[in-house]
């Protein structure tokens, strides 16, 4: 014979008993146990390293890493390699017509002297420079030259050279000596083989040679370079004032040539140097 479980109603004051926070705390999610709190924490983030991973193997496949190095910005004045610049055949710093040549060598912006600079020396330290000599209007910056200008310094000296030779000038009356001469001439050396630079450049009566008597190599390829003004907008808002005036004046004071800077500014005032 079939047996019955008795039913009895839930009195109302039971009912009564059943506060509102009761039945929230009753829907609450299970929490987890610590250990396991740590197991989802290292999955999740093995699952974060495992699509970043997956985003940069993609983003490879569509960049080369050429072209990432030109993103890099230099360690001094930032600048990066994005300024298109065509190989032309002629320019003005290579015509004939001597006032046209002399008019575009001569152009303030191609002045060596614009990278002298005087440097605070907690740049220097942090940036890992060797001392250097004393600027004189504050003994706790340090003098230094670029090395874009030591070099357009030293393209300035061959010109000057090669044109003087050319115009007859004998060796005693010649603004530049041989050795100085080799001594750039090295420099320049130095440069291309630092740089090493494997762009190749075609030959031939091809492209924008097609009708040249004389094709120079690559005329018409477009090379990606650095930034020369924004260079001396650097360079210039850290001048030592520098500029070689009265060269080859004899007793000519060389803190006299400290005084030119671009910004119209004397650092010199009220500042007592040594004379000796």
């Amino acid at each position: 014979m079939a047996k019955f479980i008795n039913y009895t109603p839930v009195s109302q004051n039971v009912l009564d008993d059943v506060t509102e926070k009761d039945v929230f705390l009753s829907n609450q999610p299970t929490r987890l146990p610590s250990p396991w709190k740590l197991v989802a924490f290292l999955l999740g983030a093995t699952l974060a390293g495992s699509v970043c991973a997956n985003v940069f193997f993609v983003y490879r496949q569509f960049i080369t890493p050429w072209v990432l190095l030109k993103e890099l910005p230099t360690q001094f004045a930032g600048l990066r390699r994005n300024i298109p610049t065509e190989i032309l055949s002629k320019s003005d710093f290579d015509s004939m017509n001597r006032t046209v040549q002399e008019l575009a060598w001569s152009h303030v912006d191609m002045e060596p002297w614009n990278g002298f600079l005087a440097l605070d020396e907690g740049y220097v330290q942090a940036q890992g420079l060797p001392h250097s000599q004393r600027w004189p209007w504050d003994l706790s910056r340090g003098v230094y030259i670029m090395t874009s200008s030591h070099e357009l310094h030293c393209v300035h000296v061959l010109r000057q050279s090669i044109n003087e030779d050319y115009d007859g000038v004998s060796e005693e009356k010649r603004t530049w000596h041989y050795p100085h001469l080799m001594h750039c001439l090295n420099v320049l050396r130095e440069s291309v083989v630092c740089n090493a630079d494997d762009t190749p450049l075609y030959i031939g009566r091809l492209h924008k040679n097609a009708h040249e008597k004389s094709p120079r190599a690559g005329t018409g390829t477009v090379k990606m370079c650095r930034d020369w003004d924004r260079l001396l907008e650097w360079s210039r808002s850290r001048s030592a004032c520098y500029r070689p005036v009265h060269w080859a004046e004899k007793g000519f004071s060389e803190l006299d040539r400290y005084k030119s800077c671009p910004d119209g500014a004397r650092p010199w005032e009220g500042v007592e140097v040594p004379t000796n």
